[in-house]
């Protein structure tokens, strides 16, 4: 026993090692990267609001293009648009557009940019870098002496999907923030950016078209009173399909493609209100992954494998909440797919270990019982397994047998000093009865022996029943155990029409020898019960030899079943007094004997009580008003027959 629980304790810290190394690797090389996104994805598409009512995007949309020409506009229509904004007293402001050369066919053009963007005082200009951070196109001079500069390139993950961007990208020995910090700090809404490039998450506000958005030409037109641009941060950016600025986000299944204007959008109203996930450290990350893995394998190795199950699925299903939860409530981004993956794993290979070790120590266990079965210290034998293929199922009926038999030899009632007493007088009587009927079949062997005449034939037949009485009472002996050792919840289906017709006929030929006759009436094509089938019918055959053996010579047996709403009765009438129903309980104690001039040897009666207590049915003795004796049988419908 301490060597199994050692090695059981070996094979468990091998097993920890081994999911905590896999889980270590997975959490390290983002494998399960995508499972993470889609779990982020399905809060993003949950968790809608409503778009802010400061932000506003004046878009290069269709419309635009329509009204101004083909783009690229002159610089001369954004400063007019630089302008009007300025005039009307609205916020800081994005101007979305690459300046990185000079507009060679008007030259002033930029110098009246330039001047436009000075006047406003709070303008961001993009940068862009193409190459991932060794190039990077800047504004002209003019424009960028003049203006904040920012990126505004959005991050592409493995699937495709945009749902991150750099707090700064760093190009040239130099770090730009991302635009929607600049914005934030111009409008006093956030302290100066720092030089951080860690990966920022967008918490989107809702799909595309989800905030303010009004055409660029309606400003240029004038039909944008000042009243709606006043306080307000203006975003300036391409909607139209041509220009290309498009991005696949978490919500773009319901509403296409999102302008790059519109990330920005989102990016900014994250970061103002606070809901920007922050991403968990990489360290207490891997530590709060590996914290839960160990407690799911001390479950597994402290708990029963159902237990162990539900264990590790309500502890997969709470890392999923727990980070869903965190990203909702406290601004928390913990992914966790691996260490949940990584769960899932330990449940089936530990329960493949611990099915592993139970299978060796039962085929060590029943090769012991064989080899003690072989030496005779334990009363089984060994029986086929039948059609089981499985070798777990083999081992657990080897076990399941040789424990019945055991059972079935000691006769265990409940109570070991009970169990001994029992087959102690079992085996008295077993030695007093089989004496007899031996001893007899000995002398008259003998007589035979020295005279073989034909007319011996009535010492053959008392030879005869001499043999039959010695193996009955073997059989009785053997069904007395079967009886006692039978478990209910084994039985199977059987027909009591059938059984009552094989009584009939086995009671035949010891009809005949008493002068006797045997009736059956039954009305019934089937009559279906759970039940043990030889049992059953070695009750009613017992029945049947005691009505022969204590009822009038020449008279009629009748074997009757009968259905009513409660059930089935099996009857065996006949003709003599019987006994009464009192003496019922008496009769039927193990050995018991009437004193009649035939007696038994005292088990028939037992044995039926024995299974009518097992099937849970009534074993009666009966007088009926026409006369004779009746042993009545009856089995309740709703205990005897289960479900059917």
């Amino acid at each position: 026993m301490k060597l199994a629980t050692s090695r059981l304790l070996r094979e468990w810290v091998i097993l920890t090692l081994l999911l905590s190394g896999l889980l270590v690797a997975a959490v390290r090389s983002g494998w399960l990267e995508r499972a993470d996104f889609w779990l982020y994805d399905t809060s993003v598409t949950w968790s809608g609001r409503a778009a802010p009512a400061d932000i506003l995007i004046l878009a290069i949309d269709e419309e635009s293009l329509g009204r101004q020409g083909r783009w690229p506009w002159s610089r001369q229509v954004l400063a007019d648009a630089v302008e009007r904004l300025t005039q009307a007293g609205a916020g800081p402001l994005l101007l979305d557009v690459i300046f990185s050369e000079p507009q060679s066919d008007d030259p002033a053009a930029d110098a009246r940019l330039a001047t436009a963007l000075a006047r406003h005082g709070r303008v961001v200009l993009p940068v862009y870098m193409p190459d991932a951070g060794t190039t990077v196109a800047k504004p002209l001079p003019g424009l960028a002496a003049v203006a904040r500069l920012g990126h505004a390139q959005a991050l592409v993950d493995r699937d495709g999907v945009s749902r991150r961007y750099l707090s700064a990208e760093v190009a040239g020995g130099t770090a730009y923030p991302h635009v929607a910090q600049v914005l934030l700090e111009l409008s006093g809404q956030l302290p100066a950016a720092n030089a951080s490039t860690s990966a920022v998450l967008v918490p989107f506000v809702g799909p595309s078209g989800h905030f303010m958005r009004r055409p660029l030409s309606a400003l240029l037109d004038g039909h944008i009173p000042a009243e709606e641009l006043k306080g307000r941060i203006i975003l300036i950016g391409a909607t139209a399909t041509g220009l290309g600025d498009n991005l696949v986000t978490p919500l773009a299944g319901s509403s296409g493609a999102m302008p790059g204007i519109e990330f920005v959008a989102n990016a900014l109203d994250g970061l103002r209100s606070g809901l920007s996930p922050r991403p968990v450290e990489a360290r207490p990350r891997l530590a709060l992954s590996v914290a839960l893995l160990l407690a799911v394998m001390v479950l597994l190795l402290l708990t029963t494998p159902q237990v162990a199950l539900w264990a590790t699925v309500l502890a997969c299903l709470g890392a999923a909440l727990a980070a869903l939860g965190g990203l909702k409530w406290w601004g928390w981004w913990w992914p966790p797919a691996a260490p949940i993956a990584v769960m899932a794993l330990a449940y089936p290979l530990w329960s493949w270990r611990r099915l592993e070790a139970s299978l060796s120590a039962m085929t060590r266990e029943t090769g012991r019982m064989a080899a003690m079965a072989k030496a005779g210290a334990l009363p089984i034998n060994e029986a086929d397994a039948g059609s089981l293929f499985d070798p777990v199922e083999k081992r657990i009926d080897a076990i399941t047998r040789a424990v019945d038999q055991i059972a079935s030899a000691l006769a265990i009632d409940g109570s070991l000093p009970e169990a001994r007493q029992h087959r102690e007088d079992m085996m008295r009587h077993l030695a007093h009865d089989l004496r007899s009927p031996l001893l007899s079949l000995r002398s008259l062997a003998a007589n035979l022996s020295g005279d073989r005449r034909a007319e011996n034939i009535a010492m053959l037949n008392r030879i005869d029943e001499c043999a039959r009485r010695a193996l009955d009472l073997s059989e009785q002996f053997l069904l007395m155990g079967r009886a006692e050792a039978l478990d209910p919840a084994r039985f199977g289906e059987v027909d009591l029409v059938q059984i009552l017709h094989q009584s009939a006929d086995d009671l035949f030929d010891d009809a005949r020898g008493t002068g006797s006759r045997i009736e059956r009436r039954c009305a019934l094509d089937y009559a279906p019960v759970r039940g043990d089938t030889r049992l059953l019918h070695r009750t009613l055959l017992n029945l049947g030899w005691n009505a022969l053996r204590h009822g009038p010579r020449g008279g009629t047996v009748t074997l009757s079943l009968e259905e009513s709403v409660a059930g089935y009765t099996l009857t065996v009438h006949d003709e003599g007094t019987g006994f009464e129903s009192e003496s019922l309980a008496h009769l039927s104690q193990r050995y018991a004997q009437s004193a009649t001039s035939n007696p038994g040897h005292g088990l028939g009666l037992a044995l039926a009580r024995q299974v009518a207590e097992k099937h849970e049915a009534t074993l009666s003795a009966e007088h009926p008003l026409e006369g004779g004796f009746n042993m009545v049988f009856r089995l309740a419908r709703q205990t005897a027959s289960g479900s059917l």
